[in-house]
């Protein structure tokens, strides 16, 4: 890394300077995504939370009357209903998704990049970190899904603040072969990671995502500074592995095409063998299909619902 070009970066003043553009995420839902974890939580717990926020409640109430999850069923027209139709679960996975879908939800007739592309590899990053979390029993899936969906914000941040410098560095990316992390150390470009993990500090979210962001391209347990529980280095190591799969199984598009072998120290720390890698890549493609329709519905009322 160009030490000597990134000591000049302020992330505070980056991160002032986006924060006028880059949506922030709903005060409600850390409170409500720990509640929602919390398996002793009650019905009435979770509905009062929801209710304080209409456009969330809305959400909730368009996805539970889908077809796809309501079925024959008669209309579902309160959030009681609607939890009852849809579960804990589900629920988190609509208020974490459409909040994050936001902030990715931006163009300009100038821009080089698209942000939907990102949106679908960080998509595909959470199905699949969710998948491999399912597979291996190292940490929650939703803790997985939660960390792998924010884990490229800074990314987003990076778009926001200046596009032209950002897609300079992700044609250099392109046309060196490399990730795109190793163009900003390169050119003492912003770091993608150190500008997210700041962004997930301002949101409030928990420790847990901020480390995931801040770590997810380091491999080596001894190079992340400050983490210091195990459960916490099994998370990123899922998410890298599920960054990992995204990229190989071209989910969307995050700045570069580099991705090379599956991260041999991850799959061994991981306790898995080349056969469980290509069973992860049939998993997460079998939960990405049935993701889809969830998607649809998703699109649909971000689109109507503000």
């Amino acid at each position: 890394m160009n030490t000597d070009l990134h000591s000049r970066i302020d992330y505070q003043t980056l991160l002032i300077q986006v924060g006028q553009d880059l949506p922030t995420i709903p005060t409600v839902l850390e409170e409500l995504s720990a509640m929602l974890k919390d398996g002793n939580s009650s019905t009435q717990s979770v509905r009062e939370m929801m209710v304080s926020d209409p456009s969330m409640t809305m959400k909730i109430l368009r996805v539970a009357n889908n077809v796809y999850y309501r079925g024959a069923r008669s209309r579902v027209t309160d959030v009681e209903e609607a939890i009852g139709t849809l579960g804990f679960d589900k629920i988190h996975m609509v208020i974490l998704t459409t909040a994050v879908f936001e902030a990715f939800s931006f163009s300009s007739k100038d821009l080089k990049f698209e942000p939907a592309d990102l949106w679908q590899h960080s998509l595909g990053t959470a199905v699949a970190s969710s998948t491999i979390a399912e597979l291996t029993g190292l940490c929650v899936p939703q803790r997985a899904y939660t960390s792998g969906l924010i884990h490229d914000i800074g990314k987003v941040a990076r778009l926001r603040l200046d596009s032209d410098s950002f897609c300079q560095d992700v044609g250099d990316a392109l046309y060196d072969e490399i990730p795109l992390h190793q163009i900003e150390e390169k050119k003492g470009s912003p770091l993608h990671h150190v500008l997210g993990h700041l962004v997930c500090k301002k949101w409030g979210l928990n420790q847990d995502v901020e480390s995931v962001v801040h770590w997810h391209h380091e491999h080596e347990i001894e190079k992340r500074i400050g983490i210091g529980t195990v459960d916490l280095h099994r998370l990123i190591d899922v998410v890298s592995l599920g960054n990992w799969t995204a990229h190989a199984m071209h989910f969307g598009f995050s700045g570069h095409r580099s991705h090379g072998k599956a991260p041999e120290m991850l799959i061994a720390r991981m306790g898995l063998k080349e056969d469980d890698v290509s069973d992860i890549k049939t998993r997460t493609r079998e939960s990405f299909k049935e993701f889809r329709a969830f998607l649809a519905v998703l699109k649909r009322i971000s689109n109507t619902v503000s």
